[in-house]
């Protein structure tokens, strides 16, 4: 299908989104409140990216409908966009640089575009479904993406994250990262599960998992890793879609990706056994 809208025009709106969040981060925020539990935080900055973003985007695709984090609301349009004004914003609200802003355009259940700002670094991660994935650098210039070569679990480098239910429940990912932890060259939990997906993309780290995201978290970096050669499915090994309540990412090797869902399995096992 040929893209409805211009990638560039997307590009410019999600960095101007970027550069809006970053200046009320440097301002000084005022009010940032909790959402489904104490850390679940939304911040001022958060609302005025999404509307900026659903003005920006309407003006690019008016007939494309709207799926924004803080207003979720589905759209039944045919086309729609998928956003998460800013992805990270724990690490946002606490001062921590490493967070993103991400935009994707589906049709129906095809992702056809996906653009991942990093507004702290200035980097911008972008993909076009059948073009490829692309980083471009603050200074303008760009490279293809291409996941890495890995292809034993013990020399992968992961990441992953943790839900807002991690003290209530105990099916909360430490199972899995107690286990890939011993069997992996390292973990990372650093707080922005679309830079996470871009990592896998762009080749510096092999592989991610992680449970009950949202589809604006995951949306355009699924894009990203599979334009850039990557496998993404869920849990059990069925390719990641926007209602996918898991999600396992990597560089594309199938030995890694039978060993990843392998350990996910083998942890979540020991969720059913009965204390001893």
């Amino acid at each position: 299908m040929n893209q409805p809208v211009d990638i560039e025009a997307v590009i410019t709106a999600t960095r101007r989104a970027g550069q809006l969040v970053s200046e009320m981060r440097r301002n000084g925020l005022r009010n940032i409140q909790s959402k489904s539990s104490a850390i679940d935080l939304v911040t001022e900055a958060d609302l005025a990216s999404e509307a900026f973003l659903r003005e920006e985007l309407n003006k690019l695709f008016p007939a494309a409908g709207f799926w924004g984090e803080e207003s979720n609301q589905q759209p039944d349009a045919e086309f729609f966009w998928l956003v998460d004004p800013i992805d990270g914003t724990v690490n946002y609200a606490n001062g921590v640089a490493f967070y993103s802003v991400t935009v994707a355009l589906y049709h129906a259940d095809e992702c056809l575009l996906g653009v991942t700002v990093e507004p702290p670094a200035g980097r911008i991660y972008w993909a076009a479904a059948g073009e490829g994935a692309f980083l471009r650098e603050p200074g303008g210039d760009q490279r293809r993406l291409r996941a890495n070569q890995v292809t034993g679990l013990e020399r992968a480098f992961l990441t992953t994250g943790f839900p807002y239910h991690r003290a209530e429940k105990a099916d909360n990912n430490l199972a899995e990262f107690a286990a890939f932890i011993r069997h992996s060259q390292g973990v990372r939990c650093m707080g922005s599960a679309a830079l996470d997906l871009a990592h896998v993309a762009s080749g510096a780290m092999a592989g991610y998992w992680e449970a009950w995201l949202n589809p604006w978290d995951a949306a355009a970096g699924v894009l990203l890793v599979r334009e850039a050669g990557g496998l993404v499915t869920d849990y059990w090994g069925a390719p990641w879609q926007l209602s996918s309540a898991t999600l396992v990412a990597n560089n594309g090797n199938a030995d890694l990706h039978q060993a990843m869902l392998a350990v996910i399995a083998q942890a979540r096992a020991q969720l059913d056994q009965p204390n001893g």
